[in-house]
This record gives C-alpha cells, structure tokens and sequence, in this order.
C-alpha cells in the first residue's frame, strides 16, 4: 500500500521530529547506561542486575498492546509531547532520590518500568507520525535517518557519556536526562504548530480499547508476511536483549575493562548499528527487503559465538559491532515494511499487537540472559543467543517466502 502522495520538496518538519528523537535519545543512551552501573555498584548478582533490563522491557507487554488505542483516537503530536513531559516529571523525581541516596536495586527496577510505559507510546507515536513529514523522502531513507539520530545520540555519545558522568556523579546522568525530555516536548509543540490532524476512524471512540485491541491481534494474526516478520523479529529482539541484560557484568567480569571502557564498547555496537543504516536504503534497493532482513540474522551466529568465547575486549569489539549492523538491518527494514502493510488509519494499533509479540520477548529474553548467568556464568547467554540467532537462518528463508508482495 502506498502512505500518500508525496510533496515535491523535502518537508521540513521532519526535521523537528528527527531533533526531538535524537535529543530525547541522548538522555535515553545516559539513563540506559547509568542504569546498568548503578546496578552493577549495588549488586553483582547477574539475575539482580538483569531485572532493570526485565522491568525496562516489560511494558511493551503488558502495556504496548493498548497504546496503539490512544495512538489511534488521540491527537498524536500533543500525546507526544504530553509523554515527554511526563518522563522528565519521573526522572526529575529520580535524580532527587539519587542525590538524597535512597536508590537501590528496587527502586531502579521501578523507575525503569514507569519510564518504559511512557517509552512504548512515545515509540508508537513517533513511527505513527513518520509518514506525515517524510516529504519527498523514501520511508526507507526517513526511518533510516530517524533511527541514525536516535542511535547516535544514544548509543555512540549517550552511552560512553553516561560512564564519565556517572564517574563525576552518580546523579548528574539523570538530571541530563531530564533536560533532554524537556527540549524534546519544545521541539514537539513546535511541530504540531505546522501539523495538519491525521484521519481518524469516525466510529473509533464508539468501540472498547479491548475490543479496538482485539481487532488489531486478529488483523495482524490473518497478515501472514506481517505475522512471519514479527515472529522473526521477536527471536532477534530475544537474543540481542538476553546478552544486553548482562552486558555490564560481561564487560568489568569477563572482559576486565573499566566502567569507562564499558561505555565504549556500547558505543561500538552503535557505529556497528549505524553502518547498518548507512546501507539499508541501497542495500534493499538493490536486494530487497526480505535478502536484506535474512542478510541481518546471518550477521548474527558466528559473533555471537566469539564474544561468548574469548576474554579480550579487542576480540570482542568487532564481533560486537557486526551484531550491531545486523540490528540496524533489521530494525529499519521492519519498520518500512510495517508502515507499507498497515494502513495509516490503524497504524497506532496493529503497530502494538506487532511490538506486543516482538518487545514482548525482550523481557523473556532479559531474564533467560540473567537466569542462565546466574546459574552457569556470563559466557552462556551469548551462546543462547547464538543458537537463537543460527535457528532464524534456518527458518527465516521459508517464512519470509511471501514478503516479495509486499515490496
């Protein structure tokens, strides 16, 4: 399906959605990272430590399904921001607890839960809008350069800025978190001055959220090409998750780097992750999306596998930045093809049933990673998540048969 037609110049206001994603991103790449240390200061229990991811993870679960509703039935540009402000209220409130050093492992899990619900409809309502001021750009090359700001901001600056700061001041990440959020909500009622109200479907607001919520499940599950990509993208999201959860122990414990360098090598995914992007737009161009997207899982098994195995960080490095191209690859390409296959009016919810299933695994994948940690070392989530990764090239191909209709 097509998403409109497109103007005939480049729509400015993408750009204000682009600033306000990568601003947000940047405190979202400190908290993530000033999250892991913390934890990792208040316990080395690796299953204690993983929870922060689990908590972080579960609300596209138990709450993703019905943020698709209000994506849908409500002015999507002033939710956004409304969730902006929303986040910096709760990590405003956090960096008072950290400065009156009451935090503990509970408390962050907490923190990261409420956080996380915020996220899931912030996420929903970003993707949602995309279309709206992609202008004359290819949805592949917007959602290219959405997820570039976004990844750079928080991955390659935010995340080794976190360590520094988080080595000045256990607070001082989180107030820059804050600040972020803040910009970010300007930066949305600054674009919804220049917004036009999307469709909206007239019997909408007449239908229950569980029963809008129901319908998205059902249209997502008769969708086969829609279906087999979320079954195979939650198995990514599951493994890549399961290592991230204990990537903070795997780092001082297995790697023996500092906090500093721990931050580095999260950055280092990152430039893995936006060589991806760099790529995606020619790469599917010339391939396709379904090569493209089996391209991603076959970048996956083999690093794995080594940063599993060795116990050198200058070995480890680069087989973690092939895992962070073949995220990038798949993220982007997912997306694309979601925003083609859903049409524009229930976006918001059919989007949710997809995240339920595909970040709904991440909290499972979260826990499986801490768990087997726990009870073998911090070696074994990577070849739980090798063996996940190797069983998508063996199912991929077939399940993707049908996605060559799609684009």
């Amino acid at each position: 399906m097509t998403t409109g037609t497109a103007p005939k110049r480049t729509d400015p206001r993408f750009w204000y959605l682009w600033s306000a994603t990568a601003i947000s991103g940047l405190g979202d790449g400190v908290r993530f990272a000033g999250f892991a240390l913390f934890a990792a200061v208040l316990t080395r229990d690796p299953l204690a430590v993983a929870l922060v991811t689990v908590a972080g993870q579960l609300p596209w679960l138990l709450v993703g399904p019905f943020t698709g509703v209000v994506v849908d039935r409500f002015d999507r540009v002033r939710t956004l921001w409304l969730c902006d402000l929303g986040r910096a209220v709760v990590m405003g409130v956090f960096t008072l607890v950290t400065l009156l050093d009451r935090v503990d492992v509970a408390v962050l899990v907490g923190v990261a839960f409420l956080l996380s619900c915020l996220d899931t409809l912030a996420d929903n309502l970003s993707q949602a809008l995309t279309p709206q001021v992609a202008g004359a750009r290819s949805l592949d090359s917007a959602n290219s350069l959405l997820f570039g700001g976004q990844m750079i901001t928080t991955e390659f600056i935010g995340t080794p800025v976190a360590a520094f700061l988080f080595a000045w001041a256990l607070a001082l990440p989180f107030a820059v978190d804050t600040a972020t959020f803040l910009v970010s909500a300007l930066l949305i009622i600054a674009l919804g001055r220049r917004l036009p109200s999307p469709p909206r479907d007239p019997d909408a607001v007449r239908r229950s959220v569980v029963a809008d919520t129901a319908d998205a499940m059902r249209w997502l599950l008769r969708h086969r090409p829609l279906r087999s990509l979320c079954l195979l993208m939650g198995v990514l999201n599951f493994a890549v998750v399961g290592v991230l959860s204990i990537a903070v122990l795997y780092a001082l414990e297995v790697l023996r780097v500092s906090p500093t360098t721990y931050g580095l090598l999260l950055a280092l995914i990152a430039v893995g992750g936006l060589l991806g992007l760099a790529v995606t737009p020619a790469l599917t161009a010339r391939i396709g999306a379904r090569r493209t997207l089996l391209l991603a899982f076959a970048l996956c098994p083999a690093p794995l596998l080594v940063a599993g195995l060795t116990s050198r960080a200058w070995v480890a490095a680069p087989a973690l930045l092939l895992v962070g191209v073949a995220a990038s690859l798949g993220g982007v390409v997912s997306t694309t093809l979601r925003l083609r296959m859903i049409p524009t009016e229930t976006y918001g919810r059919v989007n949710a049933a997809y995240r339920l299933f595909v970040n709904g695994l991440a909290p499972l994948g979260a826990f499986v990673g801490g768990l087997v940690a726990q009870q073998f070392t911090l070696r074994t989530p990577f070849f739980v998540a090798a063996a996940a990764t190797a069983a998508l090239l063996v199912f991929g191909p077939r399940l993707l048969r049908g996605l060559g209709e799609q684009v």
